[in-house]
């Protein structure tokens, strides 16, 4: 059951309503470029499913505006959720929190606590901007571990919110810099085709394939190739990935919810 740890780290118009189950669903139209920038109070809930079997139930949010080291920042939130049924095979309570500067979208704090069956993770990351290194925290305070980054660099969660802000095509492939497990990888997604896609409850969406090749523990699946379709619309909302597992099929994250927070100016 460890494919509950993964990606992602990846949009609504705020005209738009959402229909009840027996009207038209609503469209949300294709734009050339997101918006360039996160949306106070957005919520995302995916359903995780395994062989067409509820496992568990992953949400995003980003907090209200605030201040971290004298920076305007967003505060984002993962929380990933076993499902009551799985809770007594492999019970997995997993969060990760992120504050990232409104100015350009680049990391300040990283922080994930991990509770999976009887193993236990805790992570705290500094990033210096200034000296551009990446300082690593334990549980009980003290520097673990110090490590050099380049310009630029997101941590794993970080990394999918600045991908929906990038103007992308199909065919073309984005590589990000992405700090985890103590060291500085190349995350690489590859854009495919485009196609219509509706989400049941949520909307009509136009999404493009995206592959996104994650050499290190995300946010959702463990490491490896995942296929995701992306909205198309000015907020490029993540909504639907998967993963296969040899032999025994995929595993699922599907967005079931959508609350689009504040557009802002």
């Amino acid at each position: 059951m460890r494919p509950f740890v993964c990606v992602l780290s990846f949009a609504v118009l705020s005209a738009l309503t959402y229909p009840s189950a027996s009207a038209e669903p609503a469209v949300f139209p294709a734009v050339p470029s997101p918006l360039k920038r996160f949306f106070p109070g957005e919520e995302l809930t995916y359903a995780l499913t395994y062989l067409g079997l509820r496992v568990g139930t992953a949400q995003a949010r980003v907090e209200a505006l605030g201040k971290y080291d004298g920076r305007e920042a967003y505060r984002i939130e993962v929380r990933v959720r076993s499902h009551p049924v799985i809770d007594w095979i492999y019970k997995v309570r997993d969060e990760h929190t992120v504050w990232v500067d409104a100015a350009d979208l680049r990391p300040l704090r990283y922080e994930k606590n991990l509770r999976e069956g009887r193993a236990r993770a805790y992570e705290l990351q500094i990033f210096d901007r200034s000296q551009k290194v990446v300082r690593q925290i334990g549980r009980r305070g003290g520097v673990r571990k110090e490590t050099s980054v380049p310009e630029g660099v997101h941590d794993q969660l970080s990394c999918g919110y600045f991908f929906r802000t990038l103007t992308v095509r199909p065919g073309q492939r984005v590589t990000l810099p992405v700090f985890a497990d103590g060291r500085v990888w190349d995350l690489a997604v590859d854009l495919g085709k485009t196609r219509s896609l509706e989400i049941e409850g949520i909307g009509l969406f136009q999404a493009v394939e995206a592959f996104p090749d994650i050499p290190f523990p995300g946010i959702f699946f463990r490491k490896g190739k995942i296929k995701g379709w992306m909205s198309l619309d000015e907020r490029r909302i993540p909504l639907r990935m998967e993963t296969a597992v040899p032999v025994l099929g995929k595993i699922k994250a599907e967005l079931e919810s959508y609350v689009p927070g504040d557009k802002g100016a």
